[in-house]
């Protein structure tokens, strides 16, 4: 005797899924199951970001006028400005391949229930209100609500950190990500696209948000203040020096290798290997650094406090009563 909990859908709800019509009306209506591009920054804004920063601006200014006065050789100072960005723009550049490469979803194909027949479609072919036919083993691809269960158990741990599979019964939700631990069932889509919740979970991790670093708010604000003090400076240093000298190329590479000794260029790259320095001890770790200032902010973390996963939890305390 088959002992198994069974609970069916009520009689109102058909198992033949949509029609072909039906389909068609929700594909043209746009309501299908794309998923968004990630929402990260593009190469241009990285290489923007790292490239037109204070000190390359001012280095690259003296570097144009060493290079008028006719002294490539005494350029070197510029290799600062290649390394910074090329720090900068590298890091940024593998943080944004691992982000994009996140994805909640592994599951390349679904099984729907349209015109009373099962069939395999690719993920982004199912559309809303789609039926869904679950079976043990299968990735749940889409939100949904249970319309049909015959001792369907669901495996959330990738979502909760619970290891245990949790039952489920008719008008029970389902999350995308999950997965079928045991029995079979039907599941009408509400979620898809943006709106399911493995899309939405992923989207938040990939999402970049600009580190407020004390350190690199510092070094800017001391390069704010040489803009102001060095162009005066280096005129007033020019004119004496074409008064003394006989050529003003001479005259222009003496200013310009004051100018120079002014920037605290060293600063700036000895900040930017250390935070590589960081991210290369996390990366060993297997920490992600999606920013190189984001090591100063862990160094100031003195005790780190995290739950299984936090993700579908909603991070506020509620009041569960008092004991006496």
């Amino acid at each position: 005797m088959d002992n198994t909990p069974k609970t069916t859908v009520q009689d109102t709800t058909s198992l033949s899924g949509l029609t072909t019509a039906e389909v068609a009306e929700r594909i043209a209506d746009g309501r299908v199951n794309d998923v968004p591009d990630a929402p990260v920054r593009t190469t241009s804004e990285i290489f923007r970001a790292n490239v037109l920063t204070p000190i390359n601006a001012i280095m690259g200014a003296l570097f144009a006028l060493i290079l008028v006065a006719g002294f490539p050789g005494d350029a070197l100072f510029a290799g600062v400005i290649v390394s910074n960005s090329i720090i900068g723009t590298v890091q940024e550049l593998r943080a944004r391949r691992t982000l994009t490469d996140l994805a909640v979803l592994s599951a390349p194909g679904a099984r729907v229930v349209r015109d009373g027949t099962a069939t395999d479609i690719d993920v982004s072919g199912v559309v809303a209100d789609d039926l869904l036919e679950l079976r043990p083993g299968d990735q749940v691809v889409v939100d949904g609500v249970v319309v049909d269960a015959l001792g369907l158990e669901v495996d959330e741990s990738l979502l909760t950190g619970e290891a245990d599979p949790v039952d489920k019964a008719v008008g029970d939700m389902v999350l995308s990500g999950s997965f079928v631990a045991a029995g079979t069932g039907h599941v009408r889509a509400t979620g898809i696209g943006s709106e399911s919740y493995a899309v939405t979970l992923a989207e938040e991790a990939r999402r970049f948000s600009l580190v407020d670093s004390e350190l690199r708010s510092g070094v800017n604000s001391i390069l704010r203040w040489l803009t102001v003090i060095i162009p005066p400076a280096a005129g007033l240093l020019l004119i004496r020096l074409l008064v003394t000298e006989d050529l003003w190329e001479e005259a222009l590479r003496g200013t310009v290798a004051a100018a120079v000794a002014m920037v605290p260029d060293g600063l700036v790259l000895l900040t930017s290997l250390s935070f590589i320095v960081g991210v290369i001890a996390l990366a060993r770790r297997r920490a992600l650094a999606r920013e190189l200032a984001s090591v100063e902010l862990l160094a100031r973390v003195d005790i780190l406090c995290l739950d299984k996963t936090g993700t579908i939890t909603t991070g506020e305390i509620a009041f569960a009563g008092i004991e006496t």
